[in-house]
C-alpha cells in the first residue's frame, strides 16, 4: 500500500480558515511539500469530501502533467491547485478538459491585463508563445458515469529558476517575468479557481457553438502548422490546426490527407 504523509498547513502566508473564506469553500486542504495535488484531491474525493473542495500547495515532489509526464513544481514559485468535481451526466473528459482549460485562461487574462494567455490543445496554458501552466483532468469511474472528476491546474508565478531542468528553461514562462512584476500567488489561485468554476460546475455534454466561438478566440494553435503525433507511434503527420470540434477533438488538416478529428496525440509547433 502506498503511503503518503501530507500535513495541513497555512498556503502563501495564509490560514486555511481564510483561504477557506476567501474561496467560498466548505473544504481547503493547503499543504506543504506533498507528492501531487491531483494524487491528494483524489484521495480525498474518495473519502466523500464535498464538491468544490479545493488542494493547494507550496511544491510537489511527483507533479505530473498528461501522459504521466512530470510537471516541475518548485517551492513558492507558482500556483499548484487542483478541484474536486461530481458531474452528473459526462461520457467523455475531452470537453471537461477543454472547459476547465478555457476557464483558467480567460480568467487569467481578465486578471492580469498584457498577459495574453492561451490555450494549447489538450491542455497546456500558453503565454508569448511558451508554456505558462498546464490543467489535467481526471476521473474515476463507476460504470459509464464518473464517481468524482479531479481537475488539477499548475500555472508558474516566479521566473524560471536556473537550476530548473534544461528543457524547462528552454520551453516554459511565468506570469512575473511576462507582467514585469511580482503578482500575489494568491491573486493568480483567484482567478484559476474562478475559471474552474465558470463552466465545471454544469458542464455540456458538447461545446454549444457560442462557447466555441469563445474558445476559439484563446486556441492558441488555431492556424498553426504542427507535428501531431498520436500514442504509440514514432512519425507524426504536419499539416495546420483549424480549430476545436464540439466534443473536445482537435480539427487537423495534414498537408497529404482530409481534415482529421484528433482525440489524442502530442502537438508540437512547427516552422
Amino acid at each position: 500500500m502506498r503511503i503518503v504523509r501530507r500535513t495541513v498547513g497555512q498556503w502563501d502566508g495564509i490560514s486555511r480558515a481564510a483561504l477557506k473564506e476567501r474561496w467560498r469553500r466548505e473544504e481547503v486542504y493547503p499543504y506543504g511539500r506533498i507528492d501531487s495535488t491531483n494524487e491528494a484531491a483524489r484521495d480525498l474525493a474518495g473519502k466523500g469530501v464535498p464538491a468544490g473542495t479545493v488542494v493547494v500547495c507550496r511544491e510537489q515532489s511527483a507533479g505530473k502533467g498528461r501522459a504521466g509526464r512530470a510537471w516541475h513544481s518548485p517551492r513558492d514559485a507558482g500556483v499548484y491547485l487542483s478541484m474536486i468535481f461530481r458531474p452528473q451526466e459526462v461520457a467523455v473528459l475531452a470537453p471537461l478538459s477543454i472547459l476547465a482549460g478555457f476557464g483558467v485562461v480567460q480568467r487569467l487574462d481578465q486578471a492580469f491585463p498584457g498577459l495574453q494567455p492561451r490555450l494549447k490543445w489538450p491542455n497546456d496554458v500558453m503565454a508569448n508563445d511558451r508554456k505558462l501552466g498546464g490543467v489535467l483532468a481526471e476521473a474515476v469511474w463507476s460504470h459509464a458515469a464518473p464517481r468524482h472528476v479531479v481537475v488539477g491546474v499548475g500555472i508558474n508565478v516566479r521566473p524560471v529558476r536556473p537550476q530548473a531542468p534544461a528543457a524547462v528553461q528552454r520551453t516554459a514562462t511565468a506570469v512575473d517575468a511576462i507582467l514585469d512584476s511580482r503578482i500575489d500567488l494568491v491573486e493568480v489561485a483567484d482567478a484559476v479557481i474562478g475559471g474552474l468554476e465558470a463552466y465545471m460546475g454544469e458542464p455540456p455534454a458538447e461545446l454549444p457553438a457560442v462557447l466555441l466561438e469563445e474558445v476559439d478566440r484563446y486556441d492558441w494553435l488555431r492556424d498553426r502548422r504542427a507535428l501531431v503525433t498520436p500514442p504509440g507511434e514514432q512519425n507524426g503527420a504536419v499539416g495546420v490546426c483549424v480549430g476545436i470540434a464540439p466534443d473536445g477533438a482537435l480539427l487537423f488538416r495534414p498537408d497529404r490527407g482530409a481534415l482529421r478529428r484528433v482525440q489524442d496525440a502530442t502537438v508540437e509547433g512547427v516552422e
